[in-house]
């Protein structure tokens, strides 16, 4: 177990260095897609997932995650109209037309979160689904946790002498 900590531990660190160390352009994939190899992964040990059962949750997996994508692309749109409208101090009425937008997305974006953990009911068990949660939690909190180391060593090489 604490190889795989080791290990895991290891992995988010080289790829949180891939997003810093690389210069960053708009479109580019590939620490996203190191990232998302990496959770999946994790997935199939943390929840045991069998082969049938993989390919299963994955494929349900993805479609949630490109419905989710839309649904944030949405919003993205509605807070870009709100950015817009506060540099171009708009008045309150344009403001209030808005507001119930990027709300409306907020529902759906919950809506479709519980609608997918729901679904997964005839792919996993209840146990498997409880990891799942758990699991999302921790993964976000480890990737964070590297970032954060890796900001630290940048900038205790920065200030090196």
């Amino acid at each position: 177990m604490k190889i795989m900590n080791f290990v895991t531990i290891f992995f988010l660190t080289v790829t949180a260095s891939a997003l810093f160390a690389q210069p960053f352009r708009m479109g580019d994939k590939r620490p996203h897609k190191r990232i998302e190899q990496l959770r999946k992964i994790r997935l199939i040990e943390m929840l045991d997932l069998k082969e049938e059962q993989s390919v299963r949750f994955f494929a349900r997996l993805n479609e949630h995650e490109g419905a989710k994508r839309e649904l944030m692309e949405e919003k993205m749109e509605a807070l870009d109209r709100i950015e817009r409208l506060v540099r171009n101090r708009a008045d309150e009425e344009e403001f209030e037309k808005v507001f119930p937008e990027v709300a409306a997305v907020n529902e759906r974006i919950f809506e479709r979160e519980v609608n997918f953990f729901n679904s997964l009911s005839d792919i996993l068990s209840v146990e498997q689904r409880g990891k799942y949660l758990l699991f999302e939690r921790r993964f976000e909190k480890e990737l964070r946790e590297a970032m954060r180391e890796i900001q630290r060593r940048r900038h205790r090489w920065m200030n090196e002498p």
